[in-house]
């Protein structure tokens, strides 16, 4: 019989390695050090959704505080800094109301606080340019995670988003996007 108590963290650990691995050659150096500080709390968040659909607090607030430093190291106390740290705030905010407004019309949770505030601190390791690439990317994982899921078992009703939410920030802050407003 196989413990998926251990199964689980060590799958999840080889597939950031691997991807930390894949983008050692060609990412910049300060974005290394950010993947790094990230994964194991992108991890630890991951196993706690999966188990209790609940992503703790002390995990979402290690993101953003990597995430804040990385924008400080970038920009210094300036506009682009200070719009950065406005942008979490908002799009925390935008997301949260919008799950508590579907959470009260439906009674179906389906993107919690946590989620809400997991894209937040994102967006501050990120930028709020690279938050919708990285809300496609995990839309997309979840959607896919779904549909196998509920192939196997007809009565799958929901899935964690957090999971999928930190895995497509890990991506992104190894390969980042490149464009005029991003960093």
């Amino acid at each position: 019989m196989t413990d998926t108590r251990i199964l689980l963290p060590l799958a999840l650990a080889a597939t950031y390695l691997a991807t930390f691995g894949l983008a050692l050659t060609t990412t910049p150096t300060d974005r290394l050090i950010l993947a790094a500080a990230l994964a194991a709390p992108l991890i630890w968040l991951s196993i706690t959704d999966l188990g209790r659909h609940e992503i703790p607090d002390l995990a979402t607030a290690t993101i953003a505080l990597a995430g804040a430093v990385f924008q400080w190291h970038l920009y210094g106390l300036t506009t682009p800094f200070l719009m950065t740290i406005l942008g979490a705030t908002a799009l925390t905010a935008l997301f949260w109301g919008a799950g508590s407004l579907y959470f009260r019309r439906k009674g179906i949770e389906a993107l919690g606080i946590g989620d809400a505030k997991l894209i937040g601190a994102a967006t501050l390791c990120l930028g709020p340019g690279a938050v919708w690439a990285m809300l496609f990317l995990a839309a997309s994982g979840g959607i896919l995670a779904l549909l196998l899921s509920r192939r196997r078992e007809k009565a799958a009703r929901g899935i964690a988003f957090g999971p999928f939410l930190a895995y497509a920030l890990f991506i992104l802050v190894n390969f980042p996007l490149s464009g005029p407003a991003l960093p």
